[in-house]
């Protein structure tokens, strides 16, 4: 089971800084999951529940709807192995795959009956999890459409290639994946969470003929591939708290006092201590638009070093005293990150 320390709420990384109007730092955040899963459940078993109860009936079935039996088996082995990889991403649980395969929908649009708890808790007990998160139906569909329009075509070779347009086809293809999920707690006997994932995506290709552009057009077990594993990362996000990418702005310079700029290099070398305190340093004799300048990049220093109080603190007086409007703008942000901080404490609490 994994033990992780919250020693901070946050995880910042440096990824960049880029100079124009403002300084840009981008940090590395855990953010809180969309349900609170009960903090008892540490370790997830994942268990595939589309096995057809009539194999027979399910190939004439995926006949009749143009979905092969093995081209939906590689699209829900590649959400499977999606959902497992990314909540591998995440500190909140320990994941584990169960080798059986349930009957339950693999072309189903209806939920099956859920899982009776004999069932829920003796799979637990074999992998010694807490719960169990199971795919209970999957779908799939890629259609194509293709149209008659004018295409860039090149011709002609080395200093003689020009580009003309001609006549051609261009052809859509649209895939989608439907995956059913359940998360299963033996302990309070309950479904902690159910959801039919949806996800979607587009691909397209011109060629001279219908022929062609088909040709070049991604393949059908390939589309709902990549969708079948946009859908298990999807869901995975919703149940574990997941770390993204913030942007932050603070000023480079100012026009009256160097102070700005040179805390500024210090942040640049992420010494954002040492920039925080030459900002600090600075705002006695700074002018009131240097001034909000100074505090906000202190609020963004603390927000960085994860003191998220601090920081709400600091930017509410760069707007208060000085006058600096996108500091109102930044506490409202700031108090959004403290809400999702207190959840995600509440979520890693056993963590």
């Amino acid at each position: 089971m994994k033990n992780h320390l919250l020693k901070s709420l946050f995880l910042f990384g440096i990824l960049s800084l880029t100079v124009a109007c403002s300084k840009n730092v981008t940090m590395t955040r855990l953010m809180p999951a969309a349900v609170t899963v009960p903090s008892e459940i540490q370790k997830i078993v994942i268990l595939d529940r589309t096995k057809p109860q009539n194999e027979m009936v399910s190939v004439i079935e995926g006949l009749i709807t143009g979905e092969l039996p093995f081209e939906v088996r590689n699209a829900i082995e590649a959400t499977l192995s999606s959902l497992q990889q990314t909540l591998n991403t995440s500190p909140r649980y320990e994941v584990v795959r169960a080798n059986q395969r349930l009957t339950g929908g693999m072309f189903g649009q209806i939920f099956p009956s859920p899982l009776d708890w004999y069932t829920v808790e003796r799979i637990c007990q074999e992998y010694q999890a807490d719960a169990v998160l199971v795919l209970e139906n999957f779908n799939s569909d890629f259609v194509t459409t293709d149209r008659v329009q004018m295409i860039k075509k090149t011709v002609g070779e080395g200093k003689e290639a020009r580009t003309v347009e001609v006549k051609g086809v261009y052809m859509e293809g649209l895939a989608d994946v439907s995956a059913g999920f359940r998360l299963y707690d033996p302990i309070g006997k309950n479904i902690i969470d159910q959801q039919r994932f949806q996800k979607t995506n587009t691909w397209s290709a011109e060629a001279e003929t219908k022929t062609q552009a088909l040709a070049l057009l991604i393949a059908k077990a390939d589309a709902t591939r990549i969708v079948g594993e946009l859908a298990g990362a999807g869901y995975a996000a919703k149940i574990a708290p997941m770390y993204v990418n913030i942007d932050r702005g603070f000023f480079p310079k100012s026009k009256t006092h160097p102070a700005v700029a040179e805390g500024a290099r210090y942040a640049e070398v992420d010494q954002w201590e040492q920039a925080i305190e030459t900002w600090e340093s600075a705002i006695p004799e700074a002018d009131q638009k240097t001034g909000g300048m100074l505090l906000y990049n202190i609020a963004v220093g603390y927000e960085l070093l994860g003191s998220l109080d601090l920081a709400k603190d600091w930017a509410g007086k760069a707007y208060t005293q000085y006058g600096l409007k996108k500091a109102k703008n930044y506490v409202r942000t700031l108090d959004q990150e403290i809400q999702n901080a207190n959840l995600l404490n509440h979520q890693m609490t056993n963590n």
